[in-house]
């Protein structure tokens, strides 16, 4: 009797080795999969990281021409660029009072 219970321990013992060690090759193939994923999305957010560092250069090349431009015709117009910024700043006082108001 002690012959049968020692081949049923060492058949379950077995046995919760081979499912511990598919268990392993499940757990690493997992960890390959969101290892993979990770380096995935980390070079779609370098991409997307290089894709606004470009466009956001463009911008800012854009604002500064545009920056120049209208310094350029505020020396030429120098009154005409009081009028303008005194006709700016009379808005934004008025839609602050009407702000307040409320």
């Amino acid at each position: 009797m002690a012959t049968n219970a020692t081949k049923v321990q060492n058949m379950s013992e077995k046995d919760l080795e081979n499912q511990i060690a598919a268990l392993r090759k499940q757990l690493a193939s997992i960890s390959k999969s969101l290892s993979d994923k990770g380096y995935e999305i980390v070079d779609d957010g370098n991409s997307a990281f290089e894709t606004v560092k470009k466009n956001g250069q463009k911008a800012a090349r854009f604002v500064g021409d545009e920056a120049q431009f209208v310094a350029e015709k505020a020396r030429e117009n120098p009154i005409a660029t009081v009028a303008i910024i005194s006709a700016v700043a009379g808005l934004g006082l008025l839609a602050g009072l009407g702000a307040y108001r409320r």
